[in-house]
């Protein structure tokens, strides 16, 4: 879009065309932003194949306004299922997923399972911290023994996140989790207070 802006600014641009109003944008404001102070500014035509408005006239004007009313509607009406949705998931036990799998877990058909390989790392972690080791020292005795490198955020992610306890956390709160857990509750708490006390200190 940036790219499309410059090159207009840079007169090489005679017309914008678009299948749909909603593939400009969702936003009723930057739609009007662009129609009016970019294209119009510098004589682009503007051509949208499923609606037919004519965009130097007043009443044409009216119209993509209030097309691009109900694209914004839609954009936050989807928005909307979607959190309800990952809502749902969370109180059913369900990881809501996103494209990416925790450390230590396999995603498979919409469940975590254990990755037992990975698991013994996250184990492993956890004994460590619960001896006192520094982050920095457990990120680099994990890449000696297990030839995986993390980050020290990351490691702190692994005792932070209630996961490893069978919970699933969404939207500031806690659910029991349908898989199974790798860290067993007292640990996972000791964690907790000695997390505590390093942010303390």
């Amino acid at each position: 879009l940036q790219r499309l802006f410059s090159d207009i600014k840079e007169g090489l641009v005679d017309c914008v065309l678009v299948y749909k109003l909603d593939r400009l944008s969702r936003s009723q404001k930057d739609t009007l932003y662009m129609i009016e102070d970019v294209f119009a500014a510098h004589n682009v035509a503007f051509v949208s194949m499923n609606e037919n408005f004519d965009t130097s006239s007043p009443f044409g004007r009216a119209m993509i306004g209030i097309l691009s009313v109900f694209a914004q509607l839609e954009r936050e009406q989807i928005k909307e299922r979607s959190i309800m949705g990952r809502t749902e998931r969370a109180k059913s036990g369900l990881w809501h997923g996103g494209g990416w799998r925790p450390i230590g877990y396999d995603y498979v058909d919409g469940h975590l399972q254990i990755n037992a390989s990975e698991a013994v790392i996250i184990r492993e972690v956890y004994k460590l911290f619960l001896e006192s080791t520094p982050l920095t020292r457990i990120s680099a005795l994990i890449e000696e023994r297990y030839g995986r490198f993390f980050q020290h955020s990351a490691i702190r992610s692994m005792l932070d996140t209630p996961l490893y306890l069978g919970q699933i956390s969404w939207d500031g709160k806690t659910y029991p989790g349908e898989h199974e857990a790798i860290i067993d509750e007292i640990s996972f708490k000791r964690a907790q207070a000695l997390l505590a006390d390093r942010r303390r200190i």
